[in-house]
């Protein structure tokens, strides 16, 4: 049994669609992404309920689905999903599967509430194939609308300056924060791509998708500027080796 350390190991604050209908925006075009390929064994760390698990596994007609989530309760229910769930902590503790074991591994809205980020993509890349990939999505620090929100002396979105409180938080200051919801590390877009380069990733795609469903997320889709971004990835290779997601279907 894998001990799991991190503080909030016991509180469950996530639940993801179980049908295509109940997605929202960003979580469609997350599907629409994962449907470009066909994969055998897929990862989903911090897989939450599992619901969402099996919507990516459906999207790329995978075999078999693994989940990771540091929540007792969310691997209890992402197992009732049929999802090979293991609960651990990814600041800390290693992946359970051997090396080279999955084809893709998707961290949805995971790298920023990491203390360690640099262990969540040693691990990913150990379990990855080469030449497949890595599908990661996170709120911009750079976006438009943080720049907006900076310029009239709001804090950005997902930066909290209190465990307890939301403060300076354009429409929600005074709110109380559910513990662990404040995000840990802020990526630019640049930030998480040279990261991802120097644990030897190379970006195959990077999109801008909806995070805040609001005005701002339809009028900067630009990667560098908009509130959401994907990042699809593939593990690097030999200098003389080819690589591409090509011919995984």
């Amino acid at each position: 049994m894998i001990r799991v350390k991190r503080k909030y190991a016991d509180t469950f604050m996530d639940t993801t669609p179980r049908r295509i209908e109940e997605c929202d925006a960003r979580q469609l075009e997350v599907l629409k992404i994962f449907s470009r390929y066909k994969f055998n064994r897929i990862l989903d760390v911090g897989c939450a309920d599992g619901n969402f698990s099996i919507l990516l596994k459906e999207a790329c007609n995978a075999r078999e689905v693994y989940g990771i989530e540091v929540s007792e309760k969310g691997v209890k229910l992402t197992r009732k999903n049929g999802v090979k769930a293991f609960q651990l902590d990814i600041d800390e503790e290693d992946f359970p599967f051997e090396d080279n074991y999955f084809d893709a591994v998707f961290a949805g809205s995971v790298i920023e509430y990491l203390s360690d980020p640099d262990h969540l993509l040693e691990e990913v890349r150990r379990v990855l194939k080469l030449n497949l990939g890595l599908f990661i999505t996170f709120p911009n620090l750079a976006s438009l609308y943080n720049k907006i929100l900076l310029l009239l002396g709001f804090q950005p979105f997902g930066m909290n300056v209190s465990l307890k409180y939301r403060v300076r938080k354009f429409g929600r200051s005074g709110e109380t924060v559910l513990p662990g919801a404040g995000n840990i590390r802020y990526f630019t877009l640049r930030s998480l791509r040279e990261l991802l380069k120097l644990h030897d990733f190379d970006i195959e795609i990077e999109e801008g998708i909806p995070w805040l469903n609001n005005f701002l997320d339809k009028i900067s889709r630009f990667p560098s500027m908009s509130a959401g971004v994907i990042l699809v990835s593939k593990v690097r290779k030999g200098e003389n080796e080819k690589h591409s997601f090509d011919n995984l279907g």
